[in-house]
């Protein structure tokens, strides 16, 4: 563990050099600090999360005495974001133009430091910012941008870590998410603010599922369609791939995507989730109609019967056909006892000089039966 304390001291001193007690900056601290790794910030809705790496302490050089370190998080409003947004080889922030606040390792709770194990020399420090109203959606060309600088005890800087930005481009959420169950699948439909006219930015949404008691989220691959009226948009989502029987929870995600004046996009952020909506999918729709029925009569070696053949329907639940028989006159009957799961049947309770009467009909496993076809004659000679 010395060895690790060792080489940190004359980094951490090189940072510190020619720095007053009070903080004033050399202009050694206004180069990237060496001690602060990866920062990234995320943006959901009007909450910033950012994310970063530092040492637990560092040693003084000329003292060799730990000290604790405080982080002080910096956010500035800029019209360009830095290339690549969340890491950059050196900080382009010098001063701390809006203080959010100070974090002390040994004072925050669990939840926003981590630390590996009791060893460890580096913790993993978590800081949730929460844009104001008049920053959140002010525009496309604009990002909010972060930097972290740390300072010891006697608020002395190592200077400014890489900076991070989100966009603070605005957002359209989901409203007045409800639901209508069709053959084909949950239909998802909402409301959304009319559409800006701009050519920054596209306007999305993302739909996501869990089943219930189940905490999983799956992201949904669905077929939209949009109707724009003078209110707003409506939205529409049809989820295809659910299976009958069971109870999904879903929400909708508002998503905004920036693009460049040359078409490149940018960066994409996530609004808030829509309320959570749960959907039982009953199966109550029966199948489509048999098609291309057809009524043969015959006789071979004295056996008269009439053969009756018809195309396959394509549910993936059906379960089989009934066959109905009348004759001249008379009401149509079943004449199955349970679903034929064959495309034919093989009628022998007939007589000849008969007139009879067939339609077919399709049943799933739900017991959803399908209207009856158009009837077709057969007479035996």
């Amino acid at each position: 563990m010395q060895w690790h304390k060792m080489m940190l001291g004359p980094i951490f001193g090189v940072a510190l050099a020619g720095v007053a007690a009070h903080g004033t900056h050399s202009p050694d601290s206004d180069h990237r600090s060496q001690l602060v790794r990866d920062l990234r910030a995320t943006r959901n809705g009007n909450q910033v999360t950012l994310n970063w790496s530092q040492p637990r302490q560092v040693t003084d050089q000329q003292s060799l005495v730990g000290r604790p370190l405080v982080a002080r998080v910096c956010r500035d409003i800029s019209l360009a974001a830095p290339q690549p947004l969340s890491a950059s080889t050196s900080s382009t922030m010098t001063r701390c133009v809006h203080l959010l606040q100070e974090v002390d390792p040994r004072k925050s709770p669990a939840s926003r430091v981590r630390l590996q194990d009791k060893n460890a020399t580096e913790v993993t420090v978590r800081f949730i910012d929460r844009l104001p109203e008049d920053l959140a959606g002010s525009g496309p060309s604009q990002f909010a941008r972060y930097a972290v600088e740390l300072r010891d005890d006697r608020g002395r800087s190592a200077g400014f870590s890489n900076p991070a930005a989100v966009s603070l481009a605005p957002l359209r959420p989901a409203e007045g998410l409800h639901s209508e169950l069709d053959v084909r699948g949950v239909y998802l439909i909402w409301d959304s603010e009319i559409e800006t006219q701009n050519s920054a930015l596209q306007f999305d949404y993302r739909i996501y599922r869990r089943e219930k008691n189940h905490p999983k989220r799956v992201a949904v691959q669905y077929l939209r369609a949009v109707v724009h009226t003078r209110d707003g948009d409506r939205w529409s989502g049809v989820d295809t791939s659910v299976e009958w029987g069971k109870t999904y929870v879903y929400w909708v995600t508002p998503v905004t995507r920036v693009y460049s004046e040359k078409g490149r996009l940018v960066t994409e952020v996530e609004g808030d989730d829509s309320a959570p909506l749960q959907v039982i999918t009953h199966d109550v729709f029966p199948p489509a109609v048999p098609e291309r029925l057809l009524v043969l009569p015959s006789q071979i070696r004295g056996k008269k019967f009439i053969d009756i053949v018809w195309g396959p329907n394509i549910e993936k639940d059906l379960a089989g056909y009934n066959i109905y028989r009348r004759e001249e006159g008379g009401k149509p009957s079943r004449i199955n006892s349970t679903p034929i799961t064959m495309l034919s049947f093989q009628d022998t309770d007939v007589a000849a000089g008969h007139n009879y009467f067939y339609s077919l009909s399709a049943v799933d496993t739900h017991g959803n039966e399908s209207a009856k076809s158009s009837e077709i004659a057969g007479t035996l000679p």
